[in-house]
């Protein structure tokens, strides 16, 4: 299972890549190139395509040469009562299907925290705590609601979950910031 996320993520960061170094090319070419800061804009464009990849980007399938996008997942459902799914994985972590109940929760925090540290290593309006907390809640909400338009699942507890790894993330940085000071 992770597997397959994996090399799909892996997948559509070879895709984008060419792109993303054309635009970047053309944006930095009359600028002075500051080659750490380039390499962090990188890793963090690597990392939102394998994030949007798994979240916002809708199965699809080739058929005769066309893509046929998958909108009607058998799947979808929707959980607008919080805690409500995170009650519920937090019950099955001691069931059969405590590998899916902790990828879920583990999930849904680990792989949203780059986003807070990234986000304000890059920018630099971004820095304060304000400002992060919209961005940690804009981001999930940004996703679950175009989820809602493709077809897939959409749970007020991803928006809990990847809001608190986001601003998880941001205190990492506020840290590392401290020290780096020190």
């Amino acid at each position: 299972m992770i597997r397959t996320f994996l090399m799909s993520m892996f997948i559509y960061c070879v895709v984008s890549l060419p792109f993303y170094m054309s635009m970047r090319y053309l944006y930095m070419r009359k600028r002075k190139i500051m080659w750490p800061r380039e390499l962090v804009m990188l890793l963090f464009f690597l990392y939102s395509v394998s994030i949007f990849s798994q979240t916002i980007i809708p199965d699809f399938y080739i058929v005769n040469g066309q893509i046929v996008l998958d909108t009607a997942s058998p799947y979808m459902r929707g959980n607008f009562m919080p805690l409500q799914t995170i009650h519920l994985y937090y019950d099955l972590l001691n069931s059969p299907l405590s590998n899916i109940a902790f990828y879920n929760l583990a999930g849904n925090i680990i792989l949203f925290i780059p986003f807070g540290f990234f986000i304000p290593l890059l920018f630099k309006k971004c820095r304060g705590w304000l400002r992060m907390h919209v961005v940690a809640l804009g981001i999930p909400l940004f996703i679950e609601c175009t989820q809602y338009f493709i077809g897939r699942s959409i749970d007020v507890d991803d928006v809990l979950l990847n809001a608190i790894a986001i601003i998880i993330g941001f205190i990492l940085y506020k840290i590392l910031q401290r020290l780096r000071k020190n």
